[in-house]
């Protein structure tokens, strides 16, 4: 009896204790869902920030796997990729440009253009490279009005100009429009990489990019309004590039083409005579300055 006794109060006390370790378990997990769904509910903002940065973040991922495959040429798979990312992260711009230059080395143009025509809408710090790639598919498509337009305001808004305006004048040449032509390539020769004109392209470069900076925004456009005192500075990098930049040779044979047939010769050859002074063995200025001779 005794024995017995002492055995069912410890089997009492032990189911109980079972009981109130499970009843603690279940209060814990119906805790645990409400508080889960509590939050899920109202949103607070630390819950949508860690989302947002995990979506984010495996945009980011589905769009370097674009990058690999843009790289390797395979670019059905970048678009593919490309177009996950977009489908997380919309205005993921690095994304939308890559999957726009995808549809364009597979020369789907027209899908290429919406890319860019939408950028444009979206994406105000690259803006003139936009631009300049819709001028480049126009271009493609044979259509020399729409690619000047889009050379054109890529020239007002790049901060280097100089290829949209080289670019510019090859398509007047191709249109016989000497004068445009003309004007286009002493624009691009305006333009070149001196001293000057990178200090103030650095500039623009910065006001465009800091559009989310008011303070340094304001600091760069007073830096704009000035004139900088660029003697104090060694000059003789630039000057030296420039006396060997085979680009800028090429444009001034260009010009010299331009005025040869707008019958300005002396102007054709004074072109011709910088280009070869440039670049020496240049054959084509060498043979349009021998055209020009002959010419006269």
């Amino acid at each position: 009896m005794s024995s017995s006794s002492s055995t069912i109060p410890v089997k009492k006390n032990a189911g109980n204790s079972e009981n109130k370790f499970i009843r603690y378990c279940l209060i814990s997990i119906w805790g645990t869902l409400l508080f889960f769904g509590f939050i899920s509910f109202f949103q607070p903002q630390w819950l949508v920030d860690i989302s947002s940065e995990g979506k984010k973040s495996e945009a980011l991922d589905l769009r370097n796997y674009g990058d690999v495959f843009l790289k390797k040429r395979n670019y059905k798979a970048a678009i593919i990729q490309y177009k996950k990312a977009i489908k997380i992260q919309p205005d993921l711009v690095s994304a939308i440009g890559n999957l726009g230059v995808s549809y364009t080395q597979l020369e789907q143009y027209d899908e290429a253009i919406k890319i860019f025509e939408y950028l444009l809408k979206i994406d105000d710090k690259n803006t003139h490279i936009n631009y300049y790639n819709l001028a480049e598919l126009y271009k493609r498509k044979n259509d020399a009005e729409s690619t000047i337009k889009y050379y054109l305001k890529s020239t007002e808004t790049n901060p280097y100009p100089l290829h949209s305006y080289q670019y510019l004048g090859d398509i007047y040449l191709k249109l016989s429009n000497w004068e445009m032509a003309i004007k286009s390539f002493e624009l691009a020769l305006t333009n070149r990489l001196t001293l000057e004109n990178s200090y103030y392209g650095l500039l623009k470069s910065m006001k465009i990019a800091s559009t989310d900076e008011p303070e340094i925004q304001e600091a760069v456009i007073a830096h704009l309004e000035q004139t900088a005192d660029l003697t104090i500075y060694d000059n003789n990098v630039f000057v030296n590039e420039l006396e060997n930049d085979k680009e800028i040779a090429k444009t001034y044979n260009f010009l010299g083409y331009a005025f040869h047939r707008n019958n300005q010769f002396k102007k054709a050859k004074e072109n011709y005579d910088v280009a070869l002074n440039i670049w020496p063995n240049y054959e084509e200025a060498k043979l349009n300055l021998n055209k020009l001779v002959i010419t006269k």
